[in-house]
């Protein structure tokens, strides 16, 4: 059973998406919480996650789908944590 460039090309966003969404999670528990081992008990599957994600991104699995613009989505999501808490936390 073979996939379609489109159904691969899911698979990759769908990973993005889970791994932005738990790494999310681990940013506001690291920058706004300021619970640094909270944010790594997180992270140890949003990473697990990006490293299947680069990996098909680099082999070129899953070129052309929403990927990347997930991806933009969470370091804008990074950035904007950490300056809250610099300021704020």
């Amino acid at each position: 059973m073979y996939l379609s460039n489109e159904q691969v090309r899911n698979i990759g966003t769908t990973i993005a998406i889970t791994g932005c969404i738990i790494s999310g999670i681990g940013v506001i528990a690291n920058n706004v919480l300021l619970d640094h081992i909270l944010a790594m008990q997180v992270w140890r599957f949003s990473n697990i996650l990006f490293v299947v994600y680069f990996f098909g991104n680099w082999k070129r699995w899953w070129e052309g789908g929403l990927s990347s613009g997930v991806m933009c989505i969470l370091y804008v999501a990074f950035a904007l944590t950490n300056e809250w808490g610099l300021n704020y936390g």
